[in-house]
């Protein structure tokens, strides 16, 4: 692992260690990613493919922290796996998932470099990546957005958010990266993007869907957040 890796895993495992992103549910737009494209909730305990074939299929949650996605997966039906750079998230993700799935829960969920998916060519039918793209240089998030694609199929789906500039306080036009400074989430790497550089992040390998920029303003303070939701596919090699 280079000394640049290094670094990112332990600002992570750090702030693993502080118990943040501590978060146990899924996004709204995670739900409606999955309930559109691959397995709809039609009952208290039944789930219906929206898909040919979609049930029972295997997806990758890169950057999965301690397992939100992969439970909600889990229980719609899918065939997680999950990666983080982190190894405090990745043994918590385990242990929850474990919950479900039993010991095959250690063999799913690794701890791996982005650049470096441990998993073969073609391995998974979707993958989704949940607020972690944008936390690491953009250049490690392009070779991860090239693994992704490596390891997923062809027509395979793709989900993604992003951060934009909004939250920084600057606009939706700022694209740059800062050493996060505050307490929380201390000397890790955050990326803004704007439409421009999302799509230089993905549409290499990847066709757009869907792309929404929701932001959100806060009257009391002036303070604006906004966050990109992408849906894409993988184009044919």
């Amino acid at each position: 692992m280079t000394p640049a890796a290094l670094e990112l895993t332990s600002a992570w495992d750090s702030s693993y260690l502080r118990r943040e992103n501590h978060v146990f549910y899924p996004c709204e737009e995670m739900v409606r990613f999955v309930s559109r494209y691959l397995r709809r909730r039609v009952g208290l305990n039944e789930v219906v493919d929206v898909l040919p074939g979609a049930g029972g299929s295997r997806m990758v949650d890169v950057g999965c922290g301690i397992g939100r996605n992969l439970m909600f997966g889990t229980e719609m039906g899918l065939t997680m796996y999950g990666n983080d750079h982190s190894a405090q998230a990745v043994g918590i993700a385990r242990r929850w998932l474990s919950q479900k799935l039993g010991p095959v829960a250690a063999e799913r969920v690794v701890a791996s470099d982005v650049r470096r998916l441990p998993w073969e060519s073609g391995f998974f039918a979707h993958a989704v990546s949940d607020s972690a793209l944008d936390s690491m240089p953009f250049e490690v998030a392009q070779a991860g957005v090239s693994e992704i694609g490596r390891v997923v199929q062809a027509g395979g789906y793709f989900y993604c958010n992003l951060i934009s500039g909004d939250e920084a306080g600057r606009d939706a036009e700022f694209c740059g990266e800062v050493m996060v400074e505050t307490e929380f989430e201390r000397n890790t790497i955050q990326s803004y993007f704007n439409q421009a550089q999302l799509q230089r992040l993905l549409t290499p390998l990847f066709e757009l869907l869907s792309c929404e920029l929701h932001q959100i303003t806060n009257p009391l303070t002036g303070k604006r957040q906004g966050r990109w939701h992408v849906i894409s596919r993988r184009r044919q090699p």
